[in-house]
């Protein structure tokens, strides 16, 4: 299973409509709209894109409109992306 966590390197601001990381050592800023932040404030190096996503699922009322394999599939697109970028790096077998 594929875990991810924030990077060592990344911190985090969060605004109302989305968030700024500040990739430290490049002094690199990676914006975020609302919904990353969403899946980044769940990323925490324990749950897998699947838990995540199911999180997301049960605490929001757009079940109907939205199943959860697309979700699922917008999570681990969304951390493999963060990934490249810095923002977010694999967390070792625990």
């Amino acid at each position: 299973m594929t875990v991810y966590k924030i990077s060592k390197d990344a911190v985090l601001e969060i605004f109302k409509d989305g968030g700024l990381v500040l990739i430290v050592p490049e002094r690199r800023l990676v914006e975020l709209n609302q919904s990353a932040v969403t899946i980044v404030n769940l990323i925490d190096g324990q749950r897998t894109s699947e838990q995540i996503a199911n999180e997301i699922y049960k605490n929001n009322d757009f079940r109907r409109n939205y199943p959860i394999t697309k979700i699922t599939q917008d999570v681990l697109k969304l951390s493999v992306e963060l990934s490249q970028t810095g923002v977010l790096e694999l967390q070792p077998d625990l």
